[in-house]
């Protein structure tokens, strides 16, 4: 996977932490090939990211919320896309777990983002 740019080494920590998180989870839900399609969206995501960064593109908080705002919905529509009868009580839980995880990434780069101020 790619590894995603952060303003500091805390930065760094909550992003490899929540996509490490978010990974092996859907590695749990689905076969390798499938999983392997996942990881190849998830490195798109860090990529555009990581050009964000480097070209200045926009916005501070725009850059802080790509891999959080674009993870998420990744892997809404990865375990959408991988829910079946059998499976669905395990899909629902992940994605409640990992939809927590989210909002509290999202708190703890908007308290960088104060930080830095």
């Amino acid at each position: 996977m790619v590894k995603p740019i952060g303003i500091n080494r805390q930065h760094e920590v909550i992003l490899d932490t929540y996509l490490l998180t978010v990974c092996e989870s859907m590695k749990e839900l689905s076969t390798e090939t499938k999983y392997n399609n996942f990881l190849e969206v998830v490195n798109i995501i860090v990529k555009y990211h990581n050009e964000y960064s480097a070209k200045r593109l926009g916005a501070y908080s725009d850059f802080m919320s790509i891999i959080p705002t674009n993870v998420t919905s990744c892997y809404s529509g990865f375990i959408a896309g991988v829910e079946t009868q059998r499976n669905r009580s395990t899909c629902r839980a992940y994605k409640t777990l990992l939809t927590e995880l989210s909002h509290n990434i999202i708190s703890d780069l908007e308290k960088l983002q104060l930080e830095k101020d």
